[in-house]
């Protein structure tokens, strides 16, 4: 990551797609060792650049807004729900949400210890949790589970991550998942994220999720968005 100002979201086309937001919520067993640590790596630096920007989890303010508001369209009516937000890296989406006047019982899990030291720090209100769920399950579930912009860095074992961690996010959802990507169909890419072909994803969730998973790619240039609600 040595140009880490390249892969912001909401910056020129070539980079706007992009973004790994959410420190390492998305580690789990299938991510090799090495893959891991540069994940962890990655996040401290940009935390310790940054501070508490955007920045600091590879988002600008015009891109993580953007998305935001594409997963509070997609979630609907919040009111009193309860909300996992995995790989919630300092918070932020709770902070939207709190602006919002959205009342929910929130629960943002990463495991990223400062970040989610940093979350803690600004909003009292709510419950952060430094966690891998593959070693440490959290064992309960939520109305509404979300995954902003997790699976987005380019790391050693990415997509066998998101097939493994998927599922999982499902299992914890009682009545939603909503998770966005970058899109392969995106005119340019850049060497450091992870993309996903929408097809492909939209075959994968409806073999291992559910028949009625859908995939969106209207809501924000360069995304693809997945939703699976329960029958």
């Amino acid at each position: 990551m040595n140009n880490n100002e390249k892969s912001l979201i909401g910056q020129s086309p070539a980079s706007r797609g992009s973004g790994a937001r959410g420190g390492a919520g998305l580690e789990s067993a299938s991510m090799d060792p090495y893959g891991k640590r540069e994940v962890l790596d990655c996040f401290g630096r940009h935390l310790r650049r940054h501070g508490d920007a955007p920045q600091a989890v590879r988002w600008t303010e015009k891109g993580q807004r953007a998305r935001y508001e594409a997963f509070l369209a997609l979630c609907g009516d919040l009111a009193g729900k309860s909300l996992l937000d995995f790989g919630c890296g300092k918070g932020d989406l709770y902070g939207f949400l709190r602006d919002r006047g959205v009342a929910c019982s929130f629960t943002g899990v990463d495991i990223h210890p400062d970040l989610i030291a940093l979350a803690r720090s600004k909003h009292p209100g709510a419950e952060f949790l430094a966690r891998d769920i593959e070693e440490e399950p959290l064992g309960r579930t939520f109305d509404v589970v979300v995954a902003c912009g997790v699976f987005n860095l380019r790391a050693g074992g990415i997509q066998e991550t998101v097939e493994a961690v998927l599922p999982l996010l499902f299992g914890s959802a009682r009545e939603a998942l909503h998770a966005n990507f970058l899109s392969a169909r995106a005119p340019r890419h850049d060497v450091e994220l992870h993309y996903v072909d929408p097809a492909w994803l939209l075959d994968f969730a409806r073999e291992r999720l559910s028949p009625g998973a859908v995939v969106r790619e209207d809501l924000v240039p360069d995304d693809v968005f997945l939703s699976v609600q329960r029958s």
